[in-house]
């Protein structure tokens, strides 16, 4: 990890950053996989206005939720990290900074996750692989090595909100290309 050139505290704070991130991320994958049947069915049974609404809905309901996370989590990252490791001043420092940077992209994470839901349910697993790859693989994995080179350990806090910003650029292109295609399959049954 690259946290760990940087000390015990680094490692800590970065780890209890990406556990919070984890636990509140775990309620949108949730969210999704009840998505995803009402997205199966209506796609097969050509309802593609259906599965645009109910994927618009999902975005803008785990939006709501993930600002709302974000904004508590940025007025409070200090006292949220000393509750995992209360007395180490320097934990919370890494963990409370590190935690502000996972929450500026934060949001972001719904267009991500419910675009990577929708198309793998409705077997478009090409663009479903890019984007799930993309956030811890694709971008995250180099920009580990070259963030914490220019900006030392801030570029490790800093480096997952960064991979969240560019998968959210991509999986614009990716997601819309796609509903655009149902709005043009919608327009043809009329």
């Amino acid at each position: 990890m690259a946290a760990g050139a940087y000390g015990d505290a680094a490692i800590a704070g970065m780890s209890i950053v990406t556990r919070i991130a984890m636990f509140i991320n775990a309620f949108l994958i949730g969210f999704g996989q009840g998505f995803q049947p009402v997205c199966g069915f209506n796609y097969g049974a050509g309802l593609y206005a259906r599965v645009r609404q109910g994927f618009w809905f999902c975005v803008k309901v785990g939006f709501i939720f993930l600002l709302v996370c974000a904004l508590a989590g940025m007025g409070f990252a200090e006292e949220i990290v000393s509750l995992f490791r209360k007395g180490d001043p320097d934990v919370i420092a890494v963990g409370a900074a590190a935690l502000r940077w996972q929450f500026i992209t934060f949001p972001l994470g719904s267009w991500i996750v419910m675009s990577n839901m929708m198309l793998q349910t409705i077997r478009k697993p090409v663009k479903a692989t890019i984007i799930s790859s993309a956030r811890q693989g694709l971008f995250f994995i180099p920009l580990i090595f070259i963030l914490p080179h220019y900006l030392g350990l801030q570029g490790v806090e800093m480096c997952q909100a960064t991979a969240d910003l560019l998968t959210f650029i991509l999986a614009i292109p990716l997601t819309c290309s796609v509903l655009n295609e149902m709005k043009r399959k919608q327009a043809e049954q009329l």
